[in-house]
């Protein structure tokens, strides 16, 4: 009948078999044993006690637990007996928790006694007869557990040490057994992250510190990554193609207009770098993303965002009609993603189609004027009106004659009117000195640009400093 064992007891089920045991690179006299490499039985009149040669398993000392090449030459000194050259075992490698010493205190009460032989012959068999490494079948006559699932309610620390520190081969981490509930479709969307909180030791019986910072962009600042220990620099890692699933909250119609409210480092650094977001958003970018590292920061690549419109886009009907609502309404919402370059491709005349219709140059002076704003949006009056009117000749002859204002013959007695309601467009040509060389006290005319019934002192009253645009001292004090 299976007795019920300590979890720490149950550690020797495997962990005898991942015990360094002797093998010899070269040794004359009889053979040894295939699986030990040392013929025990030949020498068991010799050694009564296991501890004879093996002092150091009692007391945990890994470094006597075998006996050095001067212990076996004290015999086998090429004289009376055949002379052995003795290199000692080569650690075997093992992610298992067991130690000798631990199982020799738990097995003391056992009953009938446990010695070495218990584990290490064939039942029945002389201590020094058929000796050989530990069968996990053989552990299982004392230790079995509850449950017949070996992953299933059982703290793996029990019997386990971090992979990292296992010593495991490429081959033997590819062949690790995978647990029954990770075998599920939400498994990497949703279970693992609360199971790493939940037991974090448990991820690392399988896993190294690198195979979460190959997903995570956040590696670096999450303490349950951290508390698993990274893989040595010899250690080689099987190759998992790196995958990120797509949050619920992603896949609504309205997640692109709405992200940008939603950002920021903790929200978003599981799965993106600042690179996916400058694939959209033009520099500088927003704050939300500036505060994730950029991709030769980490070791994860992140998503791999690439550059697509939002919903709002999709309309067949959208650069004809629907984008200038868009763009009129929220030009900083475009301006996330777009350049003046971006809107200067298409709302250019020389190349079609084109945001005015045809003809337009000849017409746009009255909308100009009574649409300077519009204007400003894609065009700087200053350089792109002054060097269309001067390419097409319509310009002034000198900064006072007629040129370009020659529709009215005595436009320079009614242009007040026209700087007063729309300023603005005197500035596509003029500079404020063309204004100051007749309104000021110290230009040729002196005209006062105020007119009748000014009353400064409450202009000065409710802005003081624009008098200092034509008063070199407040006028009003």
């Amino acid at each position: 009948m299976i007795r019920r064992a300590s979890l720490l007891a149950l550690a020797v089920v495997l962990g005898l078999a991942a015990l360094p045991i002797a093998s010899t690179a070269q040794q004359q006299g009889p053979g040894p044993d295939p699986e030990i490499g040392f013929p025990h039985g030949t020498h068991a009149g010799l050694f009564p006690l296991c501890t004879g040669c093996h002092t150091g398993v009692p007391t945990g000392d890994r470094e006597a637990y075998f006996p050095t090449p001067e212990t076996c030459t004290n015999c086998h000194d090429g004289g009376d007996l055949q002379g052995i050259e003795w290199e000692g075992p080569q650690r075997r490698a093992s992610n298992l928790a067991f130690r000798h010493t631990d199982h020799a205190r738990a097995a003391a009460d056992e009953t009938p006694a446990v010695d070495c032989g218990s584990c290490h012959s064939n039942p029945g068999a002389d201590r020094m007869e058929q000796f050989h490494r530990t069968d996990p079948s053989q552990c299982l006559s004392c230790h079995g557990s509850p449950s017949d699932q070996h992953f299933a309610g059982v703290d793996c620390t029990s019997c386990h040490v971090p992979i990292a520190s296992s010593g495991f081969g490429l081959a033997r981490l590819e062949s690790l057994a995978i647990p029954a509930d990770h075998d599920r479709g939400d498994f990497l969307a949703s279970a693992h992250g609360q199971l790493a909180v939940e037991s974090t030791s448990r991820c690392a019986t399988c896993h190294t510190q690198d195979r979460c910072a190959s997903c995570h962009v956040n590696a670096a600042w999450v303490d349950e990554i951290q508390a698993v220990p990274p893989a040595p620099a010899n250690m080689l890692l099987p190759v998992v193609a790196v995958h990120y699933s797509t949050p619920d909250s992603h896949g609504s119609w309205e997640f692109m207009d709405a992200h940008g409210a939603m950002a920021s480092r903790d929200a978003c650094s599981t799965c993106h770098t600042q690179n996916d977001c400058t694939a959209c958003h033009v520099s500088p970018a927003p704050g939300s993303a500036q505060a994730l590292p950029t991709r030769p920061q980490v070791v994860a690549p992140g998503v791999g965002v690439e550059r697509s419109s939002p919903g709002s886009h999709d309309s067949p009907f959208f650069l004809q009609a629907a984008h200038a609502t868009l763009a009129s309404s929220d030009g900083a919402n475009c301006a996330a993603c777009h350049t003046e370059e971006s809107c200067v491709l298409c709302h250019s005349a020389p190349i079609a189609p084109t945001y005015h219709p045809a003809n337009f140059a000849q017409q746009h002076p009255a909308q100009a004027y009574s649409q300077t704003q519009e204007c400003q949006n894609c065009h700087s009056q200053e350089e792109f009106c002054r060097a269309c009117h001067v390419q097409q000749g319509i310009t002034s002859r000198g900064r006072l004659g007629p040129g370009y204002h020659d529709g009215q013959a005595v436009w320079l007695f009614q242009h007040g009117k026209a700087a007063r309601q729309q300023l603005e467009t005197c500035t596509s040509c003029h500079t404020q000195g063309d204004c100051m060389q007749c309104h000021s006290i110290k230009g040729a005319f002196k005209v006062n640009p105020h007119g009748p019934d000014f009353d400064a002192e409450l202009a000065s009253k409710k802005n003081a400093q624009i008098c200092l645009a034509c008063h070199l001292e407040p006028p009003v004090r």
